[in-house]
């Protein structure tokens, strides 16, 4: 009798614990057709892809600034000329 008690109060508790942590798992992610393209493979790449293109697109930002502020930089040939 109390095995039947404790495996009723087990799957009470369970399924009590389990249903809270689906509710604040789905929370975070979208529903549908959105979430299943979320977990997608080839999403999870892109994914990556998208922040190498960022990292990418800064480091050629930097390269450019630094060009600029060479070119900026006043020269000894160019000070003879004035």
């Amino acid at each position: 009798m109390r095995f039947r008690i404790g495996l009723i109060v087990g799957l009470v508790v369970g399924y009590l614990v389990g249903r809270a942590l689906a509710r604040r798992e789905a929370e975070g992610r979208p529903m549908g057709v959105r979430a299943a393209m979320s977990r997608h493979p080839s999403a999870q790449r892109l994914s990556g892809l998208a922040g190498l293109a960022g990292a990418r697109g800064m480091e050629a930002l930097q390269r450019a600034r630094a060009t600029i502020q060479r070119r900026l930089e006043a020269s000894v040939d160019d000070l003879s000329m004035n």
